[in-house]
């Protein structure tokens, strides 16, 4: 007696431990990361990611130095019109450089940290991985193209002859012939970097042609997502997510499948990509003419679900 005393104290102390510790952890991260954000261009590029900040802070200090060597070429420089010239394509290729990774870290910081329907709404082809892809390479190429030239500016420079006593002349040569250096040595290292280290991408997950197929209900307005408060008029509304068994939130995001069920987006695409289709086994690819419309599904979700699933104990089946 006194040995079974103890062990339903000790069970006891270990299903009280586990509620707290379910208590304490986030929804967030009890459900673990949605696999559709693998198609986002940072989980292939991780390294371009990292760099970000760094090629914005190193195109704008190179354009600031370009247009201080443009004023000092027209001001002091002979002839003028030249040096202005031979400044205004690498002018060019650094602002192309900066305004391009620019646009990569402004829609990677608008889509980090947010929930999986907000990222799917936001979702175009500056976040996918070709495009990120792409980017990598082309900025690399740009950084080459950068050095070469400014390699052809230091010997254009270095054989300079100015006017004997003209100081503003001569710091002027001096300062495009620095400038010139340093970033000819600035973008070789960022080719270095580049060479060094693409190996490290990540391979293509296994599927990712089922990942793109479910993107494309989700443009297609096959699947909808909407929050959980949305549906509080709704003659029929769900409690919980069948997939993952949690209540759902008022301020949950969940998806709608074209058949109507709801569950968490993150559980309906799990759920698809093991079984195309829905948990209720609903067909997931019903013609477009019968998809259900935005005000059907988003305003009024109980007018696409006419029935609630329920359980045939005796069949031990599912049937809508």
């Amino acid at each position: 007696e006194r040995f079974q005393v103890l062990n339903r104290r000790s069970a006891w102390a270990s299903a009280r431990q586990h509620q707290a510790m379910a208590h304490s952890t986030p929804r967030s991260s009890r459900r673990s990361a949605d696999p559709v954000l693998e198609l986002m261009g940072w989980k292939a590029e991780p390294l371009l990611c990292r760099r970000l900040k760094l090629y914005i802070v190193e195109g704008a200090a190179e354009m600031a130095c370009l247009l201080a060597a443009m004023y000092f070429s027209q001001a002091d420089l002979r002839p003028p019109g030249l040096f202005v010239r031979l400044l205004a394509l690498p002018l060019v290729v650094v602002t192309l450089k900066l305004l391009w990774s620019v646009r990569l870290a402004v829609n990677y910081y608008r889509a980090r940290n947010r929930e999986v329907a907000e990222v799917l709404s936001r979702m175009s082809t500056v976040h996918s991985r070709n495009f990120w892809s792409c980017s990598a390479a082309m900025l690399t190429c740009l950084s080459c193209i950068l050095m070469v030239w400014h390699a052809i500016m230091f010997l254009l420079m270095t054989g300079y002859q100015g006017e004997a006593g003209n100081h503003e002349e001569a710091f002027a040569a001096k300062f495009l012939l620095g400038e010139s250096a340093a970033f000819v040595v600035v973008n070789w290292l960022i080719w270095r970097d580049f060479v060094n280290n693409y190996k490290d991408s990540p391979d293509e997950p296994d599927d990712l042609r089922l990942l793109y197929n479910i993107m494309k209900l989700h443009k297609r307005k096959a699947i909808r997502t909407f929050k959980y408060s949305d549906m509080a008029d709704s003659e029929v509304v769900p409690t919980s997510c069948v997939v993952c068994l949690e209540d759902f939130a008022e301020a949950d995001y969940v998806a709608q499948l074209p058949c109507g069920h709801t569950f968490h987006p993150t559980c309906a695409h799990k759920w698809i990509m093991e079984d195309w289709r829905c948990p209720f086994r609903c067909p997931l690819d019903i013609p477009k003419s019968e998809q259900p419309t935005e005000e059907a599904v988003v305003t009024h979700p109980h007018e696409a679900v006419d029935d609630v699933a329920t359980i045939d104990v005796e069949a031990g089946g599912v049937r809508s």
